[in-house]
């Protein structure tokens, strides 16, 4: 089987078979072979993986619910697509959170009189009301960057619009926090992410991007928990002038955080963490697998009433079109070659009905359904069957920004 890293990028081919997973707490040997025969050449021939019987798929899908959340996104979910599949499928992820305890959801943000307010929302068990940022030594916080695998991590910043701030990592399911050192201030962040690189012994690294007074050029710097400092990791690149990252989350794919940019030529900001360098990626053009005309799809990508969201498709690049009728989805199934396949469309006639007045499109939370804002309402509306799943009211919603998180409740050590 192809084992990727913490970031998705492939690492090394294996025998297609996988043990020591943590099921309740307990390591189990279970030899599960994947349908799918993994054959290695040698010498004009080939030799075909197989021995154990395959388990049941349904035997699987009741292991893999109760599989520890750092094994099932940093192992198993490698193993074959069927298993990939199931970690961005909302049933399957309400089924692992209910047996493992895990978190999965969304901190919203928003100002309200110069402060930050922050709220905790989940679809899935247990209630979202137990995770907060109150443990956190300072009230006025602001979130820069969630991460995306199992350890939950979250940087945040105190006083924020001071000369001065204070940046910090926790963990708000075990409610740890730990101070980092400042990077260079003098700079105005524009964006953060961050990365869990190993889970044992903990190590991560934060990326922030930052502009110049002049607006003109972008820095950025790295912070590494191992070394416990900044330093610049490419400084005064000079972009286009038409370049403005998103407002909205990074996608982290194939080794690299992407942000969608604003302008006239709307494009992806990639940002490669281990190879230090960026490029720029271009929207879809065309598709031997859509009905579209490039035309079609030029228009979109130009059309200002059409909303465009980055999106994680099941391990992939996605990017989400969305109007007030439809939305539809394009992955980039070919990463190294930039090439794109419009996944589906589906109709949003159904949500327009039940929520008349408008309203806009947060997140994609699984591959069958997404997060809505509709005024002080969220909502998780299952787009393959045209309902609504769980409505939720919440205050302070102007303004707001989101931050999706995975979570265990195992305790780590921030440095």
């Amino acid at each position: 089987m192809k084992t990727t890293d913490t970031m998705g990028t492939p690492t090394r081919t294996l025998a297609c078979e996988i043990d020591n997973i943590m099921v309740n707490g307990f390591t189990m040997d279970l030899p599960l072979v994947t349908k799918e025969k993994e054959k290695e050449e040698e010498k004009g021939g080939s030799k075909s993986f197989s021995s154990s019987p395959t388990v049941p798929s349904d035997m699987q899908y009741e292991i893999l619910c109760r599989v520890a959340l750092d094994d099932l996104l940093r192992q198993c979910k490698w193993v074959c697509k069927y298993w990939n599949a199931l970690t961005y499928n909302s049933t399957f992820k309400r089924f692992h959170s209910e047996n493992t305890q895990s978190i999965s959801g969304y901190f919203i943000q928003s100002m309200k009189k110069n402060r930050y307010h922050t709220s905790f929302i989940s679809i899935n068990p247990p209630s979202p009301s137990s995770i907060s940022l109150d443990f956190m030594p300072t009230t006025d916080i602001k979130i820069e960057a969630s991460s995306y695998q199992a350890q939950g991590l979250v940087c945040c910043v105190s006083k924020p619009h001071s000369t001065i701030p204070g940046y910090y990592v926790c963990k708000p399911v075990t409610r740890q926090w730990r101070q980092i050192p400042n990077p260079k201030t003098r700079y105005i962040t524009e964006k953060m992410a961050i990365v869990v690189k190993k889970s044992q012994p903990l190590h991560y690294k934060i990326i922030r991007l930052s502009n110049s007074k002049t607006g003109c050029s972008l820095h950025c710097e790295i912070f590494d928990s191992k070394k416990w400092a900044w330093r610049m990791y490419f400084d005064n690149v000079k972009l286009p002038y038409y370049i403005i990252l998103s407002l909205e989350p990074e996608v982290l794919v194939h080794g690299s955080f992407h942000w969608l940019t604003f302008g006239k030529h709307k494009q992806i900001f990639a940002c490669d963490i281990d190879k230090e360098n960026w490029s720029l990626i271009s929207l879809p053009q065309s598709s031997a697998s859509s009905s579209s005309s490039e035309e079609e799809i030029e228009a979109m990508n130009y059309d200002f009433q059409i909303h465009k969201t980055l999106v994680n498709c099941e391990g992939h690049l996605g990017l989400l079109y969305s109007s007030r009728s439809w939305m539809e989805l394009w992955v980039m199934e070919d990463y190294m070659k930039k090439t794109w396949r419009k996944k589906y469309r589906v109709s949003l006639e159904p949500l327009n009905q039940m929520y008349v007045g408008g309203y806009s499109l947060l997140a994609l939370d699984t591959m069958d359904m997404m997060l809505v804002k509709k005024f002080d309402q969220l909502i998780w509306y299952n787009f393959m069957r045209g309902v609504p799943t769980k409505v939720m009211k919440l205050q302070n919603l102007d303004h707001d920004t989101h931050h999706p998180l995975n979570s265990d409740n195992v305790s780590c050590d921030l440095k």
